[in-house]
């Protein structure tokens, strides 16, 4: 199979389109710009740059459709249980509230166990290497015989790797265990992050219901504004997916439609009940 990429970096903006030529068929994949990096030399490859934050904006996407689905589902099922708006705005308010304050501390209880969890699994690594460094030496022996080295290569590689105290670690904690080397966020960073998210998103479709306008003028402006907002949500994700933004925002404002509109039939049947 061979690669072409064609790039020119003269058009602000463009994407370019890698083309994976087999002899049956000729596939184009559309990267976008965040994913190339140009070396010192001038060159241009597929290799996929580390987006700074990377984790912290994963979290901020979770956080915001979530905050958007949840209280947008919240307030459609109320409004249709023909309800007055102060209602509606109590329903939303405790829903943004109570779902800011349990998303942060998912967030942050499940960073911290993460963290937790990878750090004992590094001291258990060390201790292990101090105190059994002949069984340790066979498991890289092994790790590296699976991986096709054979013979005097092999063993230039569990030299190279035992060598050094530290990177044995680090190569046990990913070829081994398959983890990180370290911890990847902070668990307050992430619990804010999320908390923050989910109530920017949550606030969109309970804010209509606070303005001085009749119940049935703020639904159908709570439901364009979440619309819209779901819809810019799932097309940002396109710039860590490199999915088209068209189909990513269509997706994502078809899942919070559904969600309202279970909520809202369900308020409607409940009370006709």
């Amino acid at each position: 199979m061979r690669i072409n990429l064609n790039i020119r970096p003269s058009i602000i903006g463009y994407r370019p389109v890698v083309k994976l030529r087999r002899t049956w068929q000729v596939v184009a994949v559309r990267i976008p710009k965040y994913f190339l990096r140009t070396r010192e030399d001038g060159a241009t490859h597929t290799e996929a740059a580390h987006i700074p934050g990377g984790r912290s904006l994963r979290d901020l996407v979770f956080g915001a459709n979530d905050g958007l689905v949840a209280a947008f589902a919240v307030v459609s099922g109320v409004r249709g249980a023909d309800v007055s708006p102060h209602i509606v705005l109590l329903a939303g308010l405790a829903e943004l509230i109570g779902g800011t304050i349990a998303m942060g501390l998912g967030a942050f209880l499940a960073a911290k166990s993460e963290r937790e969890f990878i750090l004992s699994e590094r001291e258990r690594e060390e201790r292990e290497i101090r105190e059994f460094p002949e069984e340790e030496r066979k498991e890289v022996r092994t790790i590296f015989a699976h991986k096709g080295f054979k013979g005097r290569a092999l063993e230039q590689m569990v030299e190279h790797v035992t060598a050094d105290p530290a990177f044995w670690v680090d190569t046990m904690m990913t070829e081994e265990l398959g983890l990180a080397l370290s911890p990847a966020v902070t668990p307050v960073r992430s619990g804010l992050v999320v908390a923050g998210a989910y109530a920017l998103g949550a606030a969109f479709p309970v804010i209509p219901y606070a303005l001085p306008v009749a119940v049935q003028s703020a639904f159908p402006l709570s439901v364009g504004c979440t619309l819209v907002a779901l819809f810019v949500a799932g097309s940002l994700k396109t710039l860590m997916t490199g999915r088209p933004w068209l189909r990513s925002g269509l997706e994502t404002v078809l899942v919070g439609a559904l969600a309202a509109a279970a909520t809202f039939l369900a308020g409607r049947l409940v009370s006709h009940a």
